[in-house]
């Protein structure tokens, strides 16, 4: 048997699957999304209540967020990634915790003070429960995404006012768009589409979602 990996090395494997991961998120982003948004709007005309209303119809969106999220990803359709990215990447920190809170995770940390706060999507996304409700390919790439200091960061980047235009025009940022239009887009359908979404949750392609409402803290 080979000898156990050391913390050092994990930390030099997980640095390399987020750099494969980067590469990857370029190349779809040059390759497939822009082109297919390029055409999605030249021969669509699509409007912001559109996507209001796919937001509030999918299983995964909190119901009260649906008019920001559908705000966000009309900014994206617009190619308004500026504006698509900071309505976005807190909506998604948010719908993270609300699952992870309906699976029974603890999502708040008590402070030296006593007092109750919420934990960050880092954090969050660090959980057991994450994989379990997420799904392990999803979970990974919301860490990529948005909290790993390998990766592009954008939750965090954003959060401590680092995020410049540029970054928010980069491909990881196009990406995070689609991903999130992908995610609500798929829940909806599946919901729609009981077969057909039951194959896609047993394939491993989208991780089940129930109806999500707003609850407060007990």
């Amino acid at each position: 048997m080979g000898a156990a990996l050391t913390a050092d090395d994990e930390i030099a494997i997980r640095a390399e699957m987020i750099r494969d991961y980067g590469i990857l998120v370029s190349i779809v982003v040059q390759g497939d999304i822009l082109p297919a948004l390029e055409v999605l709007l030249l021969e669509h005309r699509l409007r912001e209540i559109d996507f209001i209303a796919l937001a509030r119809s999918s299983p995964i969106v909190p119901k009260d967020r649906a008019g920001l999220f559908g705000k966000a990803l009309f900014a994206g359709y617009e190619r308004d990634f500026v504006t698509a990215l900071h309505l976005l990447i807190p909506q998604i920190e948010h719908l993270v915790r609300v699952h992870l809170k309906q699976a029974g995770a603890r999502t708040t940390n008590i402070d030296k003070n006593g007092i109750q706060n919420e934990n960050g999507m880092s954090t969050l996304l660090e959980l057991p429960e994450a994989v379990q409700v997420f799904g392990k390919d999803l979970t990974f790439e919301l860490k990529s995404l948005f909290c790993d200091a390998f990766g592009p960061n954008l939750r965090n980047e954003l959060a401590h006012g680092l995020l410049d235009e540029d970054g928010c025009n980069s491909p990881f940022a196009i990406y995070a768009w689609w991903l999130a239009l992908q995610l609500i887009f798929n829940t909806w359908w599946n919901s729609a589409n009981p077969a057909a979404g039951q194959q896609k949750v047993n394939d491993g392609q989208i991780p089940p979602a129930e109806p999500v409402e707003e609850q407060g803290e007990p």
